[in-house]
């Protein structure tokens, strides 16, 4: 065996050895990268133009083999705008709109567009080109220099072929001898104005990006995004369906200084706003690469985490995340799949009860110390037949004139499962989260966590019973109380109290005569999904003086911070 295979087996041998010593030493252990890439504008959100500021100066340009290469540069407090290069129109207000051309051109304002007229062939550099557009200025033609593939000096912004080539004769005069040829428009290209809507460069190179940041003067380094303020860099690219995107590359740590603020409030007790940092951050690391079409990893809003950039900021929870770095929730040595919510209303759920998967650290577990006055802990919503009716119908069901809705089976953390709707032309029953989603307004039932009073003649309320041969839902209305008093029937519009793994409850009898007919009041308790860590919860935990560590592991079975 060669020397160097020997040394190469021993080392591996002593690793070896040194784990099964260890067991808490990986020696592979997983790497986890620095930076994580934001979109702020993206999908359906993606800018036409986005303007940025600095205090003490921006640089724009790109990278080429990990080094920086200016472009432009633009001085503090003044605006540098990109804009994708279109069709827009101006509007005599002044106002810049983009319009489709193959919807039809707008009658009123003037129009640009993504035709240019090119002045002469290549240029070796930057300079050569800016020496070219000023001479050109001097002859009264506007040039500004083009970085495509090369350096190119062109002119004009046309909104179509036929108007850029009227407008060669025009040029040619002011420019006897020059080249000039028409150049078709790019999906791939992007406009840097200044603040007065003068063009400094098109940028259309596809083998490097566009990148924004501030000048090494700024302290902190941040800059205005479209009047929002972010670390780090701001990248930008033309895709197909998200054109154009707008993608912070910032620090890890520092884009928890904006997440964790907006997830959690900032006053929060310590401990919890450590538990959601760790949380957080084992989100994100999580999420790489979950955006692959659009070359980023998560997003700024509900979707990923909400992330509000250096303007959301707190020293509290900047100080939660400084204390934290680098924690992560592991299960098994692995990033485990972190999800957290408002608040549990007692006892959180099993994931196999919301998403259908069962994870061995996503399962119910008590939440004793929620605030009973927290925000949706407590929530009533009612619904009118004809309501529901028109929720099913938007939805693609039909089933009739709505008659009843039922909880047909429950959680064994208190949660309905099976939501049965009843009506003259049919039935249809919901499950798990869809249940949130058919009964939402512009977004989610609060949680699922509900009882259902109702003025019809159906089932109505229902109570979550374990019998010698299993569970099932009991209708309230008609049913015997037993109590120290006797027993006796609960009347419609009755009610009874009832023992849960969650404190006593008050269940009301179907066909209360406070309750119109075809009227139907859920009353329920929390705020979320219910899987993995209540919010409320954990300030709950931390106000009786649990560390966030003990507040992670209680939320996610058998998992470690580290």
């Amino acid at each position: 065996m060669h020397e160097k295979s020997r040394i190469l087996l021993s080392f591996l041998l002593a690793l070896a050895l040194l784990s099964l010593m260890f067991p808490g030493i990986d020696a592979n252990a997983q790497s986890y990268p620095e930076t994580v890439r934001v979109g702020l504008y993206f999908g359906d959100s993606a800018a036409a133009n986005v303007s940025f500021i600095a205090k003490s100066g921006l640089e724009i340009g790109y990278y080429l083999n990990g080094s920086f290469v200016k472009l432009l540069t633009e001085e503090g407090g003044k605006q540098a705008i990109v804009r994708k290069d279109s069709h827009f129109i101006k509007s005599s207000s002044g106002s810049v709109t983009e319009y489709d051309p193959y919807e039809g051109v707008p009658f009123e304002g003037e129009t640009f567009g993504p035709y240019h007229i090119q002045i002469g062939d290549a240029a070796p550099d930057l300079a050569t080109a800016q020496g070219i557009c000023n001479a050109c200025k001097s002859a009264g033609v506007l040039a500004y220099p083009v970085f495509e593939n090369g350096w190119y000096v062109w002119t004009g912004f046309y909104s179509d072929a036929i108007k850029a080539n009227e407008e060669l004769q025009t040029i040619l005069a002011k420019l006897p001898g020059a080249s000039l040829k028409v150049i078709q428009p790019s999906a791939s290209r992007m406009i840097i104005y200044n603040g007065s809507f003068e063009p400094r460069m098109i940028f259309g190179a596809t083998d490097v990006k566009l990148v924004v940041r501030s000048s090494e003067a700024n302290n902190p380094r941040v800059l205005s995004v479209n009047g929002k303020q972010y670390r780090g860099e701001i990248e930008l690219r033309r895709f197909t369906g998200s054109d154009m995107t707008v993608i912070n590359i910032v620090n890890i740590e520092q884009y928890l200084y904006g997440v964790v603020p907006l997830e959690i409030e900032a006053s929060a007790p310590k401990e919890a706003l450590k538990a959601q940092a760790v949380a957080a951050r084992t989100y994100t690391y999580k999420s790489m690469g979950s955006y692959k079409k659009w070359d980023f990893d998560v997003t700024n809003t509900v979707a990923s985490q909400v992330y509000g950039g250096y303007d959301a900021e707190k020293a509290s929870s900047n100080q939660a995340v400084d204390e934290t770095k680098g924690k992560k929730v592991l299960y098994n040595g692995q990033l485990a799949s972190i999800h957290y919510f408002s608040s549990s209303g007692g006892m959180t759920e099993d994931s196999k009860y919301v998403w259908g998967n069962d994870v061995p650290y996503l399962k119910s577990v008590p939440d004793p110390y929620e605030s009973g006055t927290s925000y949706n802990y407590t929530w009533s919503r009612t619904f009118t037949a004809e309501q529901i009716k028109l929720k099913l119908f938007v939805s693609g069901v039909e089933i009739g004139d709505i008659v009843d809705m039922v909880a047909e089976e429950y959680t064994p953390a208190g949660r309905v499962k099976k939501l049965k709707i009843i009506g003259t032309a049919g039935t249809i029953t919901y499950t798990n989260e869809d249940i949130r989603i058919i009964l939402g307004d512009s977004g989610y039932l609060p949680s699922r966590m509900f009882t259902i009073n109702s003025g019809s003649s159906g089932q109505g309320s229902t109570v979550f019973v374990v019998t010698g041969s299993g569970t099932e839902t009991v209708s309230v209305s008609g049913a015997k109380a037993v109590t120290s008093s006797g027993t006796y029937d609960i009347a419609a519009g009755g009610s009874v109290t009832v023992m849960g793994a969650n404190g006593p409850a008050v269940i009301t009898g179907t066909g209360s005569s406070n309750v119109p007919k075809g009227t139907f009041i859920l009353t329920g308790r929390g705020w979320g999904h219910g899987v993995g860590m209540s919010q409320e919860g954990a300030k709950g935990f931390a106000l009786k003086g649990y560390t966030y560590d003990q507040i992670l592991k209680h939320y996610f079975t058998g998992v470690t911070v580290e």
